[in-house]
């Protein structure tokens, strides 16, 4: 974090540099401007009151004093001080209890007839026609703090800007790539491992970067190994299939020579059976995971499509000793999509539901419609009554080949009993490929014990059955 911290240092200790810099420009702005504008009005205040000294001589001049002092829109006071040191309207002359021979003693001689105004200095001096001199002295209106009350607001907005300015900057570099980050990690938790972060990011030389760069090694790493681990499985599928051809051929050949190894044959047909079901079930897993399966897609009504799959899925219940009961949405529930894999998943959860439930119980379906987010979407609810999962167990239902630790009578599982584990993975598949959703709670009683399994599957129903709809491939 050691670039990273340096570069926050420098940020604000440039904002602070460029705040002070300014501050120092500013004032000497502010302080030039208001000097220039107070010689002015000085220089304006010491021409009026010379012409009212010519017109009306020390009374005039004291009455242009006393409508000054009352006029609040100039910016400076002005003093108006006799020979003695006494200022004509009584006012405080700051700084000293008389100043009238601050600057000099004497006066020239003017022999003039008129008022002589003596210009420019600091404090300037009218000389009337009987030659009495009055000095002008000019007293800012505000003084101390008040005097300054105009710059430090202009200086707080400046530092502000500037503060802000470079806050706002530094927030975007670092905020930025923490959201390409934050999206490229969740694009790759969706499944799509070959999204890497943007070139942009990774160029940065700080530990963003570096960060970045360890994000798209490691999402290479894990794209390789599920990359090789799709494809082993699908060489390992296709070259089984070709030792159990030859070893059913095998069998039907013994079979026919020994009519006492029939029984034994059977049983060896049975189990390259259930060998041929399983690599078929691991090629729909690779397949779907791959996205290389192309899904036809066509209108379908839901409801129609599960009143046929219930209908086989009575007799295996009856033939099991089980029940199963349903309760469905009397409304259409119109969905696009492939026929043939959406049948698959619903068969593989609800068979996966009979083979969990104990004997003498019922497993349960209920569909019906709903809106979720202002969408519309159709509910597919399946409920066992077996011992549930524990919660580890629950987390990885639908991983290719999760087998439960118990059957549906709480007993220890054994492979047999239990299946290959892929249906359920299939059908989380299929549900997720088609903009859907699929989840696994846990059925409790009272007392919090685990009383069987729901699944929930979710799909989004299309407002017009017969308009395209874009199915997305599975992660």
């Amino acid at each position: 974090m050691r670039r990273l911290a340096t570069r926050i240092f420098l940020a604000f200790f440039a904002a602070l540099l460029f705040s002070g810099l300014g501050a120092i420009g500013l004032t000497s702005w502010v302080l030039s401007a208001r000097q220039e504008s107070a010689d002015k009005e000085l220089l304006e205040a010491a021409r009026t009151a010379a012409d009212a000294l010519a017109k009306g001589g020390r009374a005039a001049l004291i009455d242009w004093a006393r409508n000054r002092s009352a006029d609040h829109s100039h910016q400076l006071e002005i003093l108006l001080i006799d020979e003695l040191g006494t200022e004509l309207l009584g006012r405080k002359i700051p700084g000293s209890d008389s100043i009238a021979q601050s600057e000099t003693d004497e006066y020239p001689d003017y022999d003039l007839p008129t008022v002589l105004l003596d210009l420019p200095r600091s404090t300037p001096i009218l000389v009337s026609a009987d030659e009495e001199p009055f000095r002008l002295l000019s007293v800012p209106r505000r003084s101390g703090l008040a005097a300054w009350r105009d710059v430090p607001l202009q200086l707080l907005l400046l530092a502000l800007a500037v503060t802000g300015l470079v806050s706002l900057l530094l927030a975007r570099s670092i905020t930025r790539p923490v959201r390409v980050l934050q999206q490229t990690t969740e694009s790759l938790t969706g499944g799509a491992l070959e999204t890497r972060v943007p070139v942009a990011v990774r160029r940065r030389r700080d530990e963003i970067g570096k960060l970045a760069l360890s994000l798209d090694i490691m999402a290479e790493r894990l794209g390789s190994l599920l990359r090789g681990q799709r494809q082993l499985l699908r060489d390992v599928s296709h070259e089984v299939r070709s030792p159990l051809t030859r070893i059913r051929l095998a069998s039907g050949l013994l079979a026919q020579r020994d009519t006492t190894a029939a029984s034994a044959a059977n049983r060896i047909d049975e189990e390259i059976a259930r060998l041929n079901e399983l690599i078929d079930k691991i090629l729909d897993v690779s397949r779907l995971e791959s996205g290389s399966i192309v899904f036809e897609r066509e209108p379908l009504e839901l409801r129609g499509l599960l009143d046929g799959i219930l209908v086989d899925a009575n007799f295996e219940a009856a033939a099991l000793g089980k029940t199963l009961e349903s309760r469905l949405d009397d409304g259409q529930l119109n969905l696009i999509g492939d026929r043939y894999w959406i049948s698959a998943a619903i068969e593989n959860v609800v068979r996966n539901a009979l083979k969990h439930t104990p004997q003498g119980s019922q497993v349960f379906v209920t569909l019906e419609s709903a809106c979720r987010h202002d969408d519309s979407v159709a509910i597919l609810v399946i409920s066992d009554t077996g011992h549930g999962l524990s919660e580890p167990e629950l987390a990885r239902i639908f991983e290719p080949f999760f087998r439960g630790s118990k059957d549906g009578d709480g007993h220890a599982a054994s492979p047999r009993a239990t299946g290959s584990g892929l249906g359920l993975a299939i059908a989380a598949r299929v549900v997720q490929a088609h903009g859907g959703n699929i989840q696994a709670i846990n059925l409790r009683d009272v007392d919090g014990v685990a009383q069987g399994l729901r699944i929930v599957l979710t799909w989004p129903l299309a407002a017009d059955p017969v308009a395209p709809f874009q199915v997305a491939s599975a992660p």
